[in-house]
């Protein structure tokens, strides 16, 4: 399954560069997706929107908003990569790379390149929370009653009985 981002999008989109084995990039592209997105979205409408990227339905709406979702899982990935591919847990434990031409950074580099690509992210993040907001009802799986679970909480309608809330006089 694609999670949004292609090894095109990565390579072209994001620091990680040409060189770098896609597979060993996988396993953020999921987990970041999973972490970052699905909050967003919703359980219910995070499988939809991902079910129809993959099957290639999605209508001019969604596939617009793709276009916000991407960049934000792609520098998710790159931020996740950054210290997974500086630190890699081997048979021996945990191992650093070290190849002809090249020197490990510290830790604290690492942190550096991490945040610095954590606050692109943040702004792609931040991005599609306002587009979603905003086009709430261009998304009927967003904003159903199954999709109970997204950080943003689609505004709820009330269609009968009372409304229990405080009431101040």
């Amino acid at each position: 399954m694609i999670y949004f981002v292609t090894e095109n999008y990565l390579k072209t989109q994001t620091p990680i560069t040409a060189n770098i084995d896609v597979n060993n990039i996988v396993p953020f592209i999921k987990t970041q997706s999973d972490m970052r997105i699905m909050p967003i979205l919703g359980t219910y409408f995070y499988t939809y929107i991902l079910t129809a990227y993959n099957d290639q339905t999605l209508t001019v709406d969604e596939e617009e908003l793709v276009t916000y979702i991407q960049p934000a899982i792609a520098w998710r990935s790159a931020e996740d990569a950054a210290f997974g591919l500086s630190y890699q847990l081997k048979n021996k434990g945990i191992q650093t790379q070290n190849g002809d031409y090249s020197n490990n950074v510290n830790q604290s580099e690492v942190n550096f390149v991490q945040d610095h690509y954590a606050q692109k992210a943040s702004f792609y993040e931040s991005r599609l929370w306002k587009y979603l907001d905003t086009n709430r009802d261009l998304f009927p799986n967003f904003i159903s009653q199954l999709n109970r679970d997204s950080d943003i909480r689609p505004a709820v309608q009330q269609t009968q009985g009372f409304n229990d809330s405080i009431l101040f006089l």
